[in-house]
């Protein structure tokens, strides 16, 4: 009977264990670095915020106003909301305007900022 040796049989085995634990080389490691490499990941942001041009415009709101006259100063409202009661509620990121029979009837800073 032909048997390998046992000591050949540990040598095999300790290299194949040793080729199976560390994956591969090229595409695992930056050139020259010794580190894993990673790819960067792209940054994710919230939307940016309003212009701060635009809370302090709310200060040159007026009750009363037309609709006309608060989209000269706040154009392109983010969604226009009506009531069964007749309110209209024009929201925009920094604040809500209220709107009852056409005339601003109310608004709300929702930043915060006075």
């Amino acid at each position: 009977m032909n048997q390998l040796p046992v000591t050949a049989l540990l040598i095999v085995a300790a290299l194949l264990a040793a080729a199976c634990a560390t994956g591969p080389t090229e595409s695992a490691a930056a050139p020259d670095s010794g580190f894993p490499y990673r790819a960067a990941e792209t940054p994710r942001f919230a939307e940016p915020p309003e212009p701060l041009i635009r809370i302090v415009d709310l200060a040159r709101l007026r009750i009363g106003m037309t609709k006309e006259e608060v989209l000269a100063i706040f154009p392109d409202p983010t969604t226009i909301n009506v009531s069964v009661r007749g309110l209209e509620v024009w929201e925009y990121g920094f604040a809500q305007l209220h709107f009852r029979q056409g005339l601003l009837a109310n608004w709300f800073d929702l930043t915060g900022v006075r």
